[in-house]
């Protein structure tokens, strides 16, 4: 304990009952939850009382390595997943499974389909995913049929037959799929068998990681688990919740003192990590949500002079990636690696303009935790429609809603004038079984390569790109800069962030209902840089006209100094908000509305003191 500041002691030594801890970006939460395993094992805890359940193997190794000679063999340290398949290899018997059932894996899963006969478009989606998010959410297949059938959606209302007929075949050969585990190891505790009377006898703590981020089934195994004696201690932070897209539900952590009864909350504040600019526009940003539990990051260190958020605007997406490699250039010319450099955007199909402004001065980089661009089906679908109109051939076209018609209207036309029509028809129809996160990748990568065909004279030329493009994107540099979806930054951090891409379509964006999670997306984004933050927004991408994310204006309510606007669109918008609409020359400081100060400096607006570069 002696290594924990007051908060990380209070949550670790934790006495009777459940609890929550509040754990934001950069405060410690792996240190507080060995240090509650520590303080439980030495009040005499065995391990093999004792449930630690994470969401990925790479966290449980970590906890593993970092618990040392305090970690035993019998230790319940692993995913939820591996946590239920060790008790149902244990337990098989109470639920009729056989002492050998196998463990599917996608392509067994895919087999199974086959063999059954059961043959699925894969235009429609990835059939197997579709099962497992119905699984997860604990979804029979009537109960699928039902809500296909409410949507008038004629492939899920097949996947949803498919569905029907594949667990019938599973149970009859006594074998299990992925999301099988957690959903039958509750069915093994709910039986008053062996399971159950295991757990109640011998399972006294269940430690949780990243809580934000449980489903229903999930919640439901961990109350089950509670409602046999065992008490839940669980580390959380519902501002870093962000797959709601695949089941994860943050109202579960903004409501678990109602789930768990009594529970108490702790919360980890001080954030060893960032600035207080940065951590000071951050708190401002994620203040705007509703549904989330109050609290505010505290920093561990003063401020650096110079380092604070910063936003720019820009005419086109080749002006902003130039910027951003030249600055990066800049960087690694002064010392600073650039490994420990990141550029995150919320969907890939802004990553093309970031990685050829990289390639052309040379700047090492890897695409970090995200499918190559170049080669998402649907920009190889947009491809491939343009080479049918090209040539007038309806063969391959009847894949795509609305093919054959665009084929016949725009026969022989050449990517300058098709390429718009067919990324709209192509973004327009996503498989109708992908989740909500996907289709709206699915519609900006189908802009993006639409867009980026407009400069190619043949549908052939434009295939040829896309193959010498996708050969080195999958060679990028392992010592370079992480180009990285937001998404998969959760939980890295960088001496140095770029976010590029934060328009209003596109963060939040335009196809996601939830904005208190598109919010939170950039509150991640923001939070993984150890000193400034560069937020980027174009006037124009995918040949279209865009504006400023609003979040970027929820960001410009920031303590004095936390964020600064730079250059021409920045004064713009400090004219905007201030509600002048005068461009007349102001020789002293003014204050907005929301009590920031206005400078000339070289006789323009700007937020940055004339003593401030």
């Amino acid at each position: 304990m002696g290594k924990l500041n007051k908060g990380q002691a209070a949550a670790a030594s934790h006495g009777g009952g459940h609890a929550l801890v509040l754990a934001g970006p950069g405060t410690g939460k792996t240190s507080t939850l060995v240090a509650r395993y520590s303080f439980l094992n030495a009040r005499g805890v065995s391990p093999d009382a004792m449930m630690v359940m994470t969401f990925t193997s790479k966290a449980a190794e970590e906890l593993k390595v970092r618990l040392g000679d305090k970690y035993d063999d019998g230790a319940w340290i692993g995913t939820f997943h591996a946590t239920c398949m060790r008790l149902l290899k244990r337990f098989f018997a109470d639920i009729g499974l056989r002492q050998r059932f196998k463990v599917l894996d996608p392509a067994a899963q895919r087999e199974i389909l086959s063999s059954i006969d059961l043959f699925w478009n894969a235009d429609d989606g990835d059939l197997v995913d579709v099962i497992g998010r119905w699984k997860d959410s604990m979804i029979d297949p009537d109960q699928a049929a039902a809500d296909a059938h409410r949507k008038g959606s004629v492939p899920l209302r097949r996947a949803a037959e498919y569905y029907a007929a594949y667990e019938r075949e599973i149970a009859r050969r006594g074998d299990l799929d992925f999301s099988d585990l957690v959903t039958k190891a509750l069915e093994a505790l709910s039986k008053s068998g062996d399971a159950s009377e295991f757990v109640r006898s011998r399972i006294r703590h269940v430690l949780v990681d990243e809580f934000q981020d449980v489903n229903l089934s999930q919640v439901r195994l961990l109350t089950l688990l509670a409602e046999k004696g065992a008490k839940i201690w669980a580390v959380a932070d519902d501002d870093q919740a962000l797959y709601g897209w695949r089941g994860g539900d943050v109202g579960f952590t903004v409501n678990f003192t109602e789930t768990f009864k009594g529970a108490v909350k702790y919360n980890l504040a001080v954030n060893y990590r960032c600035d207080p600019a940065i951590l000071a526009a951050a708190n401002t940003l994620i203040s705007n949500n509703q549904n989330r539990l109050p609290k505010k990051l505290e920093p561990s260190r003063p401020h650096r002079p110079g380092t604070f958020v910063r936003i720019r605007g820009f005419a086109t997406a080749e002006a902003e990636a130039e910027f951003i490699a030249q600055s990066v250039e800049q960087a690694v010319s002064r010392g600073l690696l650039a490994s420990s450099i990141a550029v995150l955007v919320r969907t890939s199909s802004v990553t093309p303009a970031v990685q050829a402004s990289f390639e052309k001065r040379n700047i090492p980089f890897l695409l970090s935790g995200s499918v190559n661009f170049w080669d998402l089906p649907e920009v190889r679908a947009v491809a491939d429609l343009l080479f049918a109109i090209e040539s007038g051939s309806t063969d391959d076209v009847w894949r795509y809603k609305g093919g054959r018609d665009i084929v016949v209207t725009m026969k022989g036309s050449h990517p300058a004038q098709s390429a718009p029509a067919a990324g709209r028809l192509i973004g327009d129809h996503p498989p109708a079984g992908v989740n909500a996160e996907r289709a709206a990748q699915w519609a900006d990568a189908s802009e993006a390569a639409a867009s980026l065909a407009l400069s190619h004279k043949t549908a052939a030329e434009f295939s040829a790109y896309l193959e010498e493009m996708s050969a080195r994107g999958a060679s990028g540099d392992g010592d370079g800069v992480a180009i990285s979806s937001i998404h998969s930054s959760k939980g890295l951090e960088w001496t140095h962030v770029f976010v590029a891409g934060c328009e209003a379509a596109m963060l939040p964006h335009i196809r996601n209902k939830d904005k208190e999670e598109e919010r939170r997306l950039l509150y991640v984004a923001v939070t993984r840089s150890k000193n400034s933050v560069d937020l980027s927004f174009v006037r124009s991408r995918f040949s279209k006209s865009q504006t400023p994310s609003p979040f970027l204006s929820e960001l410009s309510k920031s303590p004095t100094g936390a964020v600064k606007w730079i250059g021409g669109e920045a004064e713009e918008k400090l004219e905007t908000e201030s509600g002048t609409g005068s461009r007349r020359i102001q020789r002293d400081p003014i204050t907005t509305s929301g009590g920031r100060k206005i400078y000339r400096r070289k006789g323009r607006r700007s937020l940055i003191p004339p003593d401030e570069d």
